[in-house]
């Protein structure tokens, strides 16, 4: 088995079927995020006595498990190898729900599945980041994973209005086999390597620990909007039509499709600050501005501005990793960030003042910015 899915001559890391390969198998081990609309849908649509966010809670706190456990080891072991048991370990799990039924079987799959796609995202992040553009890698990344959201939401109430909560979990299972065979095409290793003789060069540098403090600060204030734009919505009075959420929902892959197109012409400050403005003007809009127009504009520059600073903050974290040992931590910061800002979202929820709302997602975001822009001269 061995000499047929590994006896490969190795990928470049740098070659776009390779980075390719890597995103799409991000994306497959992602199915479950991306899905999250139609399953939390389906929850309430069959009454099943399950919270709709507690599946996704429980795979997004194995997820952060799975990629702090995964800094032991993504530069000793076989990326390839890795992405493929993330995979096969992933789609099995999420295939046991629809032949055992309880809630503690779907617990405990959704809890694995979890686990091991923590293993295989972690490698995903750590392969783009060991790129020599890895700003044009995130970005690849986040405008795949975007614009896959969008026609999944497009798509929710006719192509898949006759699928079952169970039915869309073998779906994700089937998404999580895919990246058994794009893990062949994957490089094997990276260009980093822990020293195991000197540790000093494996440590956590005062700059790296800056860069992911901004990370998770930029990624806490844009969970608190993510997570509350639907409540804004209703709370503002507003209809907003199937048009507008599709505007809405294709800002933030533009955003990522600048940072591709701009890449590392422009270094780190200037995206930094552009992306801080640009949220901040935002935030004046959704204030000032009440009404579908101001919510529209509003929400569009948010989602741009995020897509746009999130690909440069993970590539500038990659590079402070100069050994490379800390890479899943560009999976771990962002996530915790965004699973913070849902919690704390909640709190918001059934107020109709939401100037608080505005003042800590601009403070949140610029005081992130400050220590990227720090952690960006330490270099």
């Amino acid at each position: 088995m061995s000499s047929i899915l590994f006896e490969k001559k190795r990928a470049n890391i740098n070659g776009a079927g390779a980075r390719l390969a890597t995103i799409l198998v991000g994306l497959c081990l992602s199915a479950f995020w991306l899905g999250q609309p139609f399953l939390q849908r389906q929850i309430a649509a069959e009454a099943l006595a399950i919270h709709p966010w507690l599946p996704s809670g429980i795979f997004s706190l194995m997820v952060l498990l799975g990629g702090l456990l995964s800094i032991f080891f993504i530069r000793l072991g076989d990326w390839r190898r890795l992405s493929l048991i993330a995979g096969l370990v992933s789609g099995a799990a999420f295939l046991l729900p629809g032949f055992v039924a309880g809630n503690a079987v779907l617990w405990s799959s959704v809890a694995l599945a979890g686990l091991f796609a923590g293993f295989g995202l972690s490698v995903v992040v750590t392969c783009l980041g060991d790129t020599a553009t890895p700003v044009r890698s995130f970005a690849g990344l986040l405008l795949l994973l975007g614009l896959v959201s969008t026609g999944l939401e497009q798509i929710q109430e006719t192509l898949l209005a006759g699928f079952s909560f169970q039915q869309g979990l073998l779906g994700v299972a089937a998404a999580a086999f895919v990246a058994i065979p794009l893990s062949r095409l994957m490089p094997s290793s990276g260009s980093k390597r822990i020293s195991l003789l000197n540790d000093q060069g494996n440590q956590l540098s005062a700059g790296l620990l800056a860069a992911l403090a901004g990370s998770l600060l930029l990624f806490l204030g844009s969970g608190l909007l993510w997570y509350l734009c639907e409540p804004l919505a209703s709370a503002m009075a507003l209809a907003v039509s199937a048009q507008s959420e599709l505007v809405l929902m294709l800002a933030g892959p533009v955003g990522a499709m600048v940072a591709a197109i701009l890449a590392n012409r422009a270094g780190y400050a200037v995206p930094f600050v552009v992306a801080a403005v640009i949220l901040l003007a935002a935030l004046a809009l959704l204030q000032f501005l009440p009404g579908e127009t101001g919510y529209l504009t509003g929400f569009s520059l948010v989602a741009a501005a995020v897509f746009f600073a999130a690909a440069y903050v993970l590539a500038l974290i990659a590079q402070l990793d100069g050994s490379g040992r800390f890479a899943p931590l560009l999976l771990v910061a962002p996530l915790a960030g965004l699973m913070l800002g849902h919690l704390v979202a909640g709190k918001f929820a059934a107020g109709e003042n939401f100037l608080l709302l505005w003042g800590g997602t601009a403070t949140l975001w610029v005081a992130g910015t400050l220590l990227l822009l720090w952690a960006g001269k330490s270099r």
